[in-house]
């Protein structure tokens, strides 16, 4: 090639003068930044799942309390129940059985 020739200088900042170890560079720093991206995301992903694996065993918990405390509560309410039963038997004794026929006829009056 002449120095003297009409024809300019390619310029070496051109894609297609680049050499080919440029371009193996360029692929293995686009590999790289995929990869640590997508360790990236997978470390998200699996601090995530334990999040809520964590989040999920606390309210397992939470709901087994409640579950015995409900219990607890229903055998209370069942004993007041009844003693409330056995107060109010005590407190009204007993009336005379009135027959049907008559409370209804006296009803209907």
């Amino acid at each position: 090639m002449c120095l003297n020739s009409s024809e300019p200088l390619p310029d070496p900042h051109t894609p297609t003068m680049r050499s080919a170890s440029y371009h193996n560079k360029c692929k293995s720093k686009t590999k790289l930044h995929l990869r640590i991206r997508n360790l990236t995301r997978r470390r998200r992903l699996q601090r995530a799942e334990k999040e809520m694996e964590m989040r999920n065993l606390k309210l397992f918990v939470e709901n087994q309390s409640i579950i015995r405390e409900n219990e607890a509560l229903k055998k209370k309410a069942l004993l007041l129940h009844q003693e409330n039963i056995a107060l109010f038997s005590l407190l009204h004794p007993k009336l005379s059985p009135v027959s049907t026929s008559s409370s209804s006829s006296s009803f209907l009056k």
